[in-house]
């Protein structure tokens, strides 16, 4: 396997080398016990196997915790805004115990895929209850990443994460372009990952593995330790029940993506068109330009206004190489491409967009350049 240089930076490691849908219910909480008789996290002994529950395969997961006395026992499983998918209620002896979880729902559907804590609360024989739930002292942390490397020969990149947690890959040029976001924000257990990159960009038509200023960037932070993640689920989304915890957010100074909540923090989506009067497109719709033309860069509807409220700044690159940038971009965005400099014949376009709180969003469109008439 080739190695290539690696660089630590801040929790993120830098790599440089030349060359059909379920309905899905939602349960209450366990009622209110008095804050002056619960101790947070008292319980010993608690974990969870497997760490990461597939549900195609039917797996379940078991919760294992100690009782120093007999009590009742409730597990909840809660969702990341805090809504309580599950509530497994039982009467345990003194001792090792566990609880079982098959990954569905109150309803008996399957939860959809996730991230899950388990809150675990013991009314014990004495009077005494106690609640286990570190989610508020744990996760948030940026991490670094352990030997991350991309084999070019096999397209394989490689790395181990310290803890279970979240973890995005970028790709481009160093000093810009963004051109891809390999993974994006990826639940994962502690250990070895890798993953298949086929060293093109997102359009597929810029070798980024081949460029000598390739840059390579993962970066990662913890999940709270009482957490199991769920995959393999054919259920796409929870019922809209309010929550009975607090969402799964980090205040500072946790990591910047852990204060994000999960459906708003991914790459952002967007499209470019060319207007021109009597501007045509070449059988593989590619626009035909020449002279000045009008592009406007418009966002997804779904991303609009997370992308707004945040501020965002848009960058423009001809062939990979700087055009144009805009720090304070309004909606949509529109400039004057000025293609007379160009040669004639195929010429690739690049839209960045980065918001203030890191989320990037990249377009690359192929483009036929005549000469202006």
């Amino acid at each position: 396997m080739k190695r290539f240089a690696r660089l630590p930076v801040a929790g993120f490691v830098i790599l440089f080398a030349a060359g059909g849908c379920q309905t899905h219910s939602v349960q209450t909480a366990t009622p209110a016990i008095p804050v002056a008789f619960i101790l947070a996290e008292g319980l010993p002994g608690v974990a969870i196997e497997p760490k990461t529950l597939d549900l195609s395969r039917s797996e379940n997961a078991t919760i294992r915790y100690d009782l120093t006395e007999p009590a009742e026992v409730t597990v909840e499983l809660v969702d990341a805004d805090g809504r309580v998918a599950r509530a497994l209620a039982e009467s345990k002896p003194a001792g090792s115990q566990q609880t079982v979880w098959d990954g569905k729902d109150s309803a008996g559907n399957p939860v959809p895929v996730g991230v899950y804590r388990y809150v675990i609360t013991a009314r014990l024989q004495s009077g005494r209850v106690i609640r286990h739930d570190p989610s508020a002292s744990t996760g948030g942390e940026e991490l670094t990443v352990h030997t991350f490397t991309y084999d070019e020969e096999t397209g394989q990149l490689y790395w181990v994460m310290p803890k279970a947690g979240y973890a995005r890959i970028r790709v481009g040029i160093e000093g810009f372009p963004h051109l891809k976001t390999v993974l994006d924000w990826q639940p994962m257990e502690a250990g070895e990952h890798t993953l298949a990159w086929d060293g093109l960009d997102a359009s597929g038509l810029i070798n980024v593995k081949s460029h000598p200023k390739r840059l390579i960037k993962i970066a990662a932070y913890s999940m709270p330790d009482n957490t199991v993640i769920i995959s393999g689920s054919p259920t796409m989304s929870g019922a809209g029940s309010a929550p009975a915890y607090p969402a799964d957010l980090k205040a500072p100074p946790a990591y910047l993506h852990a204060r994000h909540r999960r459906e708003q923090c991914g790459e952002i989506h967007l499209t470019a068109s060319f207007l021109k009067p009597g501007l045509k497109n070449d059988k593989q719709g590619r626009p035909i330009v020449s002279g000045v033309v009008l592009v406007r860069v418009t966002l997804d509807p779904r991303d609009v206004a997370r992308v707004i409220n945040s501020r965002y700044e848009v960058a423009l690159y001809e062939d990979t190489n700087f055009l144009f940038e805009e720090e304070d971009a309004v909606h949509p965005f529109s400039f004057d491409w000025d293609t007379r400099g160009l040669t004639a014949g195929v010429h690739l376009l690049t839209v960045n967009i980065l918001t203030y709180d890191d989320h990037f969003g990249v377009l690359t469109v192929p483009v036929i350049v005549e000469p202006a008439r």
